[in-house]
């Protein structure tokens, strides 16, 4: 299914549609930018500099070919703009519903394109995530769509960062 959202006058339409194989290779490399753009001074430079395409490439090939989350790619003008992807959890005491992750480039930063994933991956059932609690800009988003911290937090293994659970009811 492949929905196009159209924006305000001066924002782009988004293509929002279902990642396919064919979209590993780019979205690795999309997020490896994103990362290095958006966790400059949240996540350690050398977590940064030490994870490249290749490494991220592995999991989401897992991530799109086995089906263990839903993932879909934002587009505007048939260029790459955001990735989102979710799936079902069976922690106790959250919606079953949880956001894995959602990254949008920062030329797209405030054009629709991640309220166009989050449309497309959540709607407005209720769900779950997890944040780093030192990212203000993915809390204020995330505050927008009616998540709040829900008292729990835990440290990320692989970057060694505090994060929050938020819930939406």
């Amino acid at each position: 299914m492949s929905v196009r959202v159209e924006n305000h006058p001066d924002r782009p339409d988004v293509a929002v549609r279902a990642a396919s194989a064919s979209d590993v290779r780019a979205i690795a490399e999309f997020q490896t930018v994103c990362w290095r753009e958006a966790y400059v001074g949240l996540v350690p430079k050398s977590y940064l500099d030490g994870v490249d395409a290749d490494a991220r490439e592995a999991r989401w090939v897992e991530r799109v070919t086995t089906g263990t989350r839903h993932v879909a790619v934002g587009e505007v003008v048939a260029a790459l703009a955001g990735v989102v992807s979710w799936g079902q959890c069976e922690e106790s005491g959250v919606p079953p519903l949880e956001l894995k992750s959602l990254y949008v480039g920062s030329a797209f930063y405030g054009t629709g394109v991640a309220a166009a994933l989050m449309t497309y991956a959540l709607g407005d059932a209720p769900a779950h995530l997890w944040v780093f609690e030192s990212n203000a800009r993915a809390l204020a988003f995330y505050a927008k769509w009616g998540f709040a911290f829900d008292g729990h937090r835990k440290v990320d293994t692989d970057t060694g960062i505090w994060e929050q659970r938020l819930i939406r009811p």
